[in-house]
């Protein structure tokens, strides 16, 4: 890392929260009162199409990762959250077809060490939250009518909160 990472400017204490799917990534931006100050969705769906080469959809998914670092760089976020998708033990099919071919095609471990290193490179403070309670829950509906924001934005926003709170208890 000594060598391989960039300087990053003094930022503005920002915190990013990332909501990583198999078709998306979600990334809502706090600031230390917990207003929202940025959002952006960085698509790839074509990624689970049927027939799509599979060594080009990990460029493409692990470039939208990149991507999405490298606007969080620019707007001057200090800190970037991301769900410990290592705590997801097991993939839960449904009996719908598509769903169960974006779930399979979903691959968390490489999406989340290549976003932790490349966070590392670009001079981000890396937090890891549980994801449990991040896409249903009571809470969840609360902010999604709150703040005008769908499903995976609003989980993006509670990941990012809750970053924020580790972040704060840790200066304690």
């Amino acid at each position: 890392m000594k060598y391989l990472s960039t300087p990053k400017p003094k930022g503005y204490g920002l915190v990013a929260g990332f909501d990583v799917n198999s078709d998306r990534i979600n990334v809502a931006v706090l600031n230390g009162d917990r207003n929202m100050v940025a959002v952006k969705t960085f698509w790839y769906s074509e990624t689970v199409s049927h027939g799509f080469p599979r060594e080009k959809a990990k460029r493409v998914r692990l470039n939208a990762l990149t991507k999405a670092l490298m606007w969080c760089r620019r707007i001057g976020v200090d800190y970037v959250v991301f769900e410990d998708l290592t705590r997801i033990k097991y993939k839960r099919f449904t009996s719908n077809p598509y769903a169960n071919r974006k779930i399979a095609k979903f691959p968390k471990k490489q999406i989340l060490a290549h976003g932790v290193i490349k966070a590392l490179k670009l001079g981000f403070i890396i937090v890891l939250v549980n994801p449990k309670g991040t896409t249903n829950s009571v809470t969840h509906e609360q902010i999604m009518r709150e703040k005008g924001l769908d499903r995976h934005m609003a989980s993006a926003y509670i990941i990012a909160y809750r970053g924020l709170k580790i972040i704060k208890n840790h200066r304690k």
